[in-house]
């Protein structure tokens, strides 16, 4: 249990970190960007450094993001598995309805 725990610790320091670089390329590559922009550079091979860095961050980001839903899912899923069929299925409906409720306002 301790070392579950420990490895979530580590998993939630890294998903900062990963989220922290990202951030940093992004706005490297846009404040890069911004440079060639009132420089009026239209070499490509000026542009290819603060747009792979824009590319990069944001690959990141989107993959943190997985990362995180596909967590989230386990432990939902995991709390729904530990309950019996019926309630299961009405937990899923109250959720559904709750969702669509918001969705039609």
């Amino acid at each position: 249990m301790i070392k579950e725990h420990e490895k979530k610790n580590k998993n939630l320091l890294a998903s900062q970190d990963q989220k922290q670089i990202a951030w940093l390329l992004f706005g490297g590559g846009t404040i890069g960007s911004l440079y060639l922009i009132f420089k009026r550079d239209r070499s490509i091979l000026s542009w290819l450094i603060p747009l792979s860095m824009i590319v990069a961050g944001v690959e990141l980001l989107l993959k943190d993001r997985q990362e995180y839903i596909q967590q989230t899912g386990d432990q939902i899923k995991a709390q729904l598995d530990e309950l019996d069929p019926i309630t299961r299925a009405q937990v899923v409906k109250y959720l559904t309805d709750q969702e669509l409720e918001k969705i039609s306002r």
